[in-house]
């Protein structure tokens, strides 16, 4: 049994295998294994992988017929013998010392996982408009440093991705029955199945692995056709797979009601994006549902003119009394100075007043739509903001301990 298995999905890749699977054979930590899974290629993938193969034992072979990422996976996952598990794309390649420096993260904190940073690289036929559409530099690297606690504002904090990830094989094994198919998003859903099951994370600030934003990729496909993208609504399904693997835990506590609530907020805002006014309709009304029936809730999203809004908090009312107060005091102090009230803090004013009147189950859906469109001085939210504010995100950014 090796110290750690590397997952590699592979499906018309040739021109970028090479340089990943050399990465992977040239670590400085030895004890490795790397699954290569051939799913469906119709170029010279399946030659790239034997001929590496037949000059590094380390190196295991497995096809498929099916040309998905995520089954992939399944299989890799189930061919291992690890102790630890990482993945990596084949169109990407690890630093030549990540094996060796996430073995050691995990080990030495105790954590249940470890994640490091990212380095975009840009393949040279990628045009511009998909540079700006995928080139979002903060998200591949989390700031922090050392072990934390994975409560549910570090799991929402933490990206999604499992290639930059060093997992605990027990775990996975633990989760893969509920690694339920999706189109895509998979990294998505097994990082919150295995989030759930995990009690820290150690963050190693360090670039270990090269993520390559090039053309005909799937994220690349799935940004460029937006609304015409045929799995525009996939994270709806995986939120749907986390909320009933939450379920089948039984009796779900505020914190799981919390999460799930999050997780549905910031999976619906991505979707967004790629969705029209019909689609995104459909969309609350599913999720909605999902709540009411499954989390025995009312009503938590409500759409605004760029996105949503949930109204989940799990503060006390009064809490949230207090917090009204402060920011109504706020705005006529801003009018006795003469200083203009911004549309931001009649925002905050209004949102924490639909929290409050959900809070005492005294607001009804249609109060909610009314109100939520248009703030009290009669501003659009477009005209507030241009960019969706999810507001349980606010609120989690300023604890203590999260990652800026």
């Amino acid at each position: 049994m090796s110290k750690i298995s590397v997952i590699v999905p592979c499906h018309n890749v040739e021109k970028y295998l090479p340089k990943c699977l050399e990465s992977l054979i040239g670590q400085t930590f030895h004890d490795i294994d790397i699954v290569a899974v051939e799913n469906a290629s119709t170029d010279g993938t399946m030659d790239i992988i034997k001929k590496y193969a037949s000059s590094d034992t380390r190196i295991k072979v497995l096809t498929s017929d099916i040309p998905s990422q995520q089954n992939a996976r399944r299989m890799g996952i189930c061919a291992t013998s690890g102790e630890y598990i990482m993945f990596c794309d084949a169109d990407d390649w690890y630093a030549p010392d990540m094996c060796e420096v996430m073995y050691k993260a995990i080990t030495e904190s105790g954590a249940d996982i470890a994640c490091c940073d990212a380095v975009l690289e840009y393949d040279e036929e990628l045009s511009e408009k998909e540079k700006e559409l995928r080139d979002f530099a903060n998200y591949y690297s989390s700031g922090c440093s050392g072990i934390y606690k994975l409560g549910t504002a570090r799991i929402m904090r933490t990206n999604v991705f499992i290639w930059n990830k060093i997992m605990r094989r027990d775990i996975v094994e633990k989760i893969l029955p509920h690694y339920l198919p999706v189109k895509i998003h998979d990294d998505c859903l097994l990082w919150y199945l295995y989030a759930l099951n995990a009690d820290s994370i150690f963050y190693v600030n360090k670039q270990l692995y090269h993520y390559l934003l090039r053309p005909n990729s799937i994220m690349s496909r799935t940004k460029m056709s937006g609304m015409k993208n045929p799995c525009r609504m996939e994270d709806l399904r995986v939120s749907q797979h986390v909320l009933d693997y939450v379920i089948s835990r039984k009796n779900p506590t505020e914190t799981d009601k919390e999460f799930i609530v999050l997780m549905y907020t910031e999976r619906l805002k991505v979707m967004f994006e790629q969705l029209d006014n019909e689609d995104r309709t459909l969309v609350l009304e599913e999720a909605n549902r999902d709540m009411k029936e499954k989390l025995k809730t009312r009503d938590l999203f409500v759409p605004l003119e760029s996105g949503i809004l949930d109204l989940y908090d799990c503060r006390s009312l009064p809490v949230l009394l207090w917090q009204g107060l402060m920011l109504k005091t706020h705005k006529k102090f801003n009018r006795l100075v003469g200083k203009r009230v911004s549309g931001s803090l009649e925002r905050k004013i209004l949102v924490n007043d639909l929290k409050i009147g959900y809070k005492k189950n005294a607001v009804s859906d249609s109060d909610v739509k009314k109100n939520i469109i248009r703030t009290p001085n009669g501003q659009s939210e477009t005209d507030i903001s241009r960019k969706r504010i999810m507001i349980d995100y606010l609120r989690l950014s300023k604890r203590p301990g999260c990652c800026r």
